[in-house]
């Protein structure tokens, strides 16, 4: 176990977590086995981290009524924003028979752009003896608010954690569902070509072809999340942690921060409206628009 792991269980069993976490990292299954682990310190009957008893079972069993798995549901491939009003209306009441209701989001970055704004409000009013835990290999593609309103905590091999110019490219892959590393590095770097060609040259066909290129994928939604993250670490990335660091600082200085996570939301707010549109070329142009347009405009 990891010490980060160590210092969150602990601080869990304390009562002294943060009412909101992003717990993320290169893997999934980790996160989930450690989103229980945290559950089980906040309600273990003993006062352990998580032991042999009986609450700690069920929790295992997915049995006890304070502890909720929130996830993707049948086909679907987003956490709709009917399942975040259930958990919204569940958070509202008090712990049934553990010490603290905790809500495990699997993963965050399936919420829909509606299921996010409807669990902001809770995560900006916390209730108490409520806890919420987002899992995530890439919480750069939740909502800025949201981000901002939970703590932010890495698990897994610390001397594995991707550095420098290493950390945008494992956050590529990560992102990304694409059967083909060949498709998914080409469009990767279409998208930064794309956005450093209309911060230098107000070149607004370089993102119509990026569009296109989106909307023509076999699986558009996946490509339109690869294209968001890449928004978001523009946004968020220094010079050093790119996989090119003269683009970057060309873009950033001509792009203002808050355009670029905007077209980032509204990617992944559209990857929510192709289930009811099926012109998906223009529905990621709209969201692409959101480089031009301000979000105050």
């Amino acid at each position: 176990m990891s010490t980060a792991t160590s210092l969150l269980l602990d601080t869990a069993r304390r009562a002294e977590l943060h009412h909101a976490i992003i717990v993320h990292g290169p893997a999934l299954d980790l996160l989930r086995s450690t989103a229980v682990r945290v559950a089980k310190a906040l309600n273990c009957l003993n006062g352990t981290t998580g032991d042999a008893c009986t609450a700690c079972q069920r929790i295992d069993r997915r049995l006890h009524p304070d502890v909720h798995f929130v996830e993707v549901s049948g086909e679907r491939k987003l956490i709709s924003i009917e399942q975040i009003r259930d958990v919204v209306n569940e958070a509202s009441l008090r712990p049934y028979e553990g010490r603290n209701k905790v809500f495990i989001v699997d993963p965050a970055d399936a919420l829909s752009a509606g299921g996010s704004n409807a669990l902001l409000k809770t995560l900006e009013e916390p209730v108490r003896d409520t806890t919420f835990i987002l899992i995530t290999r890439s919480p750069d593609l939740l909502l800025p608010t949201i981000r901002s309103r939970s703590q932010s905590i890495y698990v897994g091999n610390e001397e594995q954690r991707p550095i420098g110019a290493d950390l945008q490219a494992t956050r590529i892959r990560q992102v990304s569902m694409f059967a083909s590393d060949e498709e998914r590095d080409a469009l990767a770097a279409q998208a930064l070509e794309a956005l450093h060609r209309f911060a230098t040259r107000g070149d607004s066909a370089a993102l119509l072809s990026l569009a296109a290129t989106i909307s023509a994928s076999d699986d558009a939604k996946d490509a339109m999340a690869l294209v968001a993250g890449i928004f978001c670490d523009a946004a968020a990335l220094d010079d050093s942690q790119a996989v090119d660091a003269r683009k970057l600082a060309a873009i950033r200085e001509a792009i203002p921060r808050e355009r670029l996570l905007a077209a980032a939301d509204a990617l992944m707010s559209a990857i929510r409206a192709l289930s009811f549109n099926a012109d998906a070329r223009l529905v990621v142009e709209q969201a692409l628009a959101a480089l031009v347009t301000s979000p105050e405009s």
